[in-house]
Order: C-alpha cells, then structure tokens, then sequence
C-alpha cells in the first residue's frame, strides 16, 4: 500500500515495512505470487512526469524502473495526443502465474477530459524484455483470464477477445452501440471472468441512458474460446448505479438497482436476479441504496443504505438474513475481500483513516496501518 508517497508491505503475522523512500508513489500492484510490487511514480507528486517502477517484498528490495518518463514521451509523439502535457498509465496489472505486466497509456491534460489509448503493452519484469501486444487504437481496457491464458479488452462500443500474448485475437465478440454518459468519458463495459477461465459475464446499458422509461440493460455470456457471444437476457437496471462486480464471482447471479416511481420520487430497489435476468427477487428498497460487491463464494452481498433514519452498510445472504457491518456506512471505504469472511478496507477513525483487516462479524480485527489517506492505493496477494 502507498503511506506519504511510499510503498509499504504488510505481511499477515508480521508488521509493516516500507519499500520504498522516494515519496512518490501514488500507486500499487502485487504479482499473483506476492513476490514484487508494481508501483506508478508521479516525479513530483502533482507533475505530469510519471515512471513505472518494481520493487521486491523482501530484501533486497532491488527497486528497479520497468517504464521511464523517456519511454512515456516518445510513445507520445506517436499517439493522437503528441501535445498532452504528459502520459500516464491507464492501467496497470499483472498476468496471473507471470512475472508479466501489462499497462495501458493515457495523454494527461491541464484540464478535464479523459481519453486512454486503448493500448497494451507488455514488460517482463524479470528480464525486462518489453512487447506491444495492441498498439494506439487496438486495444481497450483488458483483464486477464484467471488461469492467466487469454486477455478480454473492451472499447467504447465492442468487446475482443486473444491470447495473453496478443495472438489469436477474436475482435467484436459482442458489439453495442456507444452507452451515453453525457459527458467526456466514454463508457468502457468489464467483462467479468468465470473461475474456470471457459467464459465471461458483461451487462451493456443502453445507448439512452437518460431515457424514460429507462431502456433494459442487456446480459451476455461470451465463450473465452471465441465462439459467439449468447444474449442471456436484461433487467431493467439504473445505467452506472452498480459496480463491475454485480455478477457474483461464481457467475450464478447478478445484482443490480432498479427505479420505481415517479423520476422526481428517487424511490429505487435491490434486485438480485439469475444471470438472465430470471428469478428476479426485490431484496430491498429505498432512495439511497447501493450494492457494492458479492463474496467470493456468490452466498452474500454487501450493499448500504444512506436514509435518513437508516444509515448503514450491510453483509446479507441470498436467502435473505441480515447483519451490520457498521451503523455508518461512509465510515468504510475501498473494500476488498480476502477469502469469505474477511475484507481489507480503509476506515475512517474522526479525522484520520486506517487500513484494516477484519472478518465480517468485527472479530480478529487489526489495524495494518492506523495512519493512511482515505484514497489511499493498496493490493493483496493470497
């Protein structure tokens, strides 16, 4: 995790060290094997000078730059962008089973607006060869396959398919018109992986997302071996009101929130429904109800409510029992699940914020930082 710009590890039984002493880091990504740490280097913090740094978890820390600011302006001039004051890094993220890692470019700009590349590109991290896989406009925002074989990118307005190393591509296994967003971004759909790797899940809203009534968000199923991609069916979802993770990690179910009423009422509902829509049950209701993410095992759900009189963040079963997590839901941030019953996340403690890991019914709790930001960057490994 990054504290005051630096790259700390925290090891379960253990404490924490810090990596690194540059005070730059604003970013981080441990390998698969939680042997080494990815870190993006902002030279100064607020500049448009970023590197891309490794850094092992053990001693000899053997700090070593993977992407310099050279490499960053040189790929610059050949981008649509040659005038953007920087480039920065869209994505960062480890091949799984690999010493590979792959990251995306993005032009930074002294104002607003936000248009990656839609690049891949590759570093062997312990050799440091380096490969493109998908050059300027070719590629999309990926995730790897979990067994680490094949890559999934998407685009503004289709979704692709390939092996890990660029080959055998599969382009426009599932293509959609452009999701409005009103406004610069441009809507990027996340593929969600089966574990077995055999296939994906993605929810596509619909071109019109300010309509009303507000047109069905569709449910795919795409084959990783690239064959056709299957409409499973739609549910009747708010466009962005749920995260990537609404298909639950086993792919069984899928998650969503539903709005009732008249548009000035804001009455919405919790839906959990099969992954074609099927089985649909109202789980829950409000103005301010949001799902946040599935358990590893697909049993439970994490959602919060922000009502006046009920304001919280909530672990439920499918079956429909309830228990608190915290009686003040904006207290948590970041939550990630460990296994299936414990989480890391940031806390916010009066005026600081802690990073915690704890099981859901608040026992073994542990501070594994009692100082960070709120928007502090951390990533585990098993």
């Amino acid at each position: 995790y990054v504290k005051n710009g630096n790259v700390h590890v925290w090891v379960e039984g253990g404490t924490s060290v810090a990596l690194t002493n540059s005070g730059d880091a604003i970013q981080v990504s441990i390998s698969s094997d939680g042997q080494l740490i990815a870190y993006l280097r902002q030279i100064p913090v607020g500049s448009f000078i970023y590197e891309l740094w490794v850094v092992n978890t053990t001693l000899p820390t053997n700090e070593r730059l993977l992407i310099s600011h050279a490499e960053l302006e040189a790929l610059k001039a050949l981008s649509s962008f040659p005038t953007a004051q920087g480039l920065s890094f869209s994505q960062i993220l480890w091949r799984p089973g690999t010493h590979q890692l792959a990251y995306g470019t993005v032009p930074q700009f002294e104002g607003p607006g936000y248009a990656p590349n839609e690049d891949i590109r590759l570093v062997n991290v312990d050799t440091l060869e380096k490969a493109t896989l998908f050059d300027f406009g070719q590629g999309g925002h990926f995730s790897f396959a979990p067994d680490g074989t094949k890559i999934v990118f998407s685009t503004p307005d289709h979704i692709s398919l390939a092996n890990a190393d660029g080959s055998n591509l599969h382009p426009n296994v599932v293509s959609f018109p452009v999701v409005g967003t009103y406004s610069e971004y441009q809507y990027h759909p996340s593929p969600i992986w089966a574990p077995d790797s055999a296939s994906l899940r993605v929810a596509i809203p619909p071109e019109d997302t300010l309509a009303e009534p507000t047109p069905p968000t569709n449910l795919w199923s795409i084959p990783s071996d690239g064959s056709p991609a299957t409409l499973l069916g739609n549910i009747s979802a708010v466009p962005f009101a749920w995260p990537d993770s609404a298909f639950s990690p086993g792919l069984p179910r899928v998650a969503y929130v539903k709005s009732i009423g008249g548009p000035t009422e804001n009455q919405r509902e919790l839906h959990i429904a099969n992954t074609d829509g099927s089985n649909d049950i109202i789980f829950a209701s409000g103005t301010n109800i949001r799902f946040h993410m599935w358990t590893p095992d697909s049993t439970r759900f994490v959602y919060s409510l922000n009502e006046e009189n009920d304001r919280g963040l909530y672990l439920a079963k499918t079956t429909g029992e309830i228990s608190t997590i915290t009686s003040e839901q904006n207290t948590v941030n970041q939550m990630q699940w460990v296994d299936n019953s414990r989480f890391l996340y940031i806390y916010r403690k009066d005026s600081t914020w802690q990073l915690s890991i704890s099981d859901v019914d608040g026992t073994n709790h542990a501070y594994l930082d009692p100082q960070v930001g709120e928007y502090t960057s951390f990533d585990f490994a098993k």
